[in-house]
């Protein structure tokens, strides 16, 4: 088969795009939020927006980044493996994987002394994405309301998008000025 014919469609990006969105955006927005206080207390309010201007560019690079790798994974996988579900499977990788890494992140600092725990943890971590990735792919009702769930998320790119192009417009003139 063709590489070309192995890229999902438009209508098939966009959705699992919007889910990537969502986790990127929002992890960012809650990281954000959590240290403004400290940052009000030694930065002026404009330094504080050129903080969220390069975070906004940030998530951007991100979420592209991670869309490519998902667009990689369906290249190289088996056309019933990935590309046939790329929607259910994008989004299911995504949502779990993201969710997974965002409540590791949490746990970061009391594993990273211990290897031996965490090298299991993310072998399980790992297993159970895999396992629920098959799963969201062969149950009926969960493939739907997966499907349904990244559809309906891109409502939020008409949110995110335009914050994203303000930021990285507001970014370029503040470096070339």
């Amino acid at each position: 088969m063709d590489i070309v014919k192995k890229i999902p469609r438009w209508e098939q990006i966009i959705p699992v795009y919007a889910v990537i969105v969502m986790m990127v955006y929002v992890w960012s927005l809650f990281q954000y939020f959590w240290r403004l206080s400290s940052w009000l207390n030694f930065s002026t309010l404009g330094q504080v927006g050129g903080i969220y201007v390069y975070t906004a560019a940030v998530n951007f690079i991100e979420s592209l980044l991670i869309l490519f790798a998902l667009l990689v994974l369906s290249v190289i996988l088996p056309s019933k493996w990935f590309y046939e579900q790329f929607v259910v499977k994008g989004s299911t990788l995504t949502l779990f994987t993201l969710g997974g890494l965002m409540l590791f992140n949490q746990a970061l600092f009391e594993d990273i002394l211990h290897p031996s725990i965490l090298l299991p943890k993310l072998l399980a971590f790992a297993a159970v994405v895999v396992l629920l990735i098959f799963l969201f792919g062969r149950i009926g009702f969960l493939k739907k309301t997966m499907e349904e769930l990244a559809n309906r998320m891109t409502v939020f790119l008409y949110i995110w998008m335009p914050i994203t192009a303000i930021s990285i417009l507001i970014l370029l003139v503040r470096n070339i000025f």
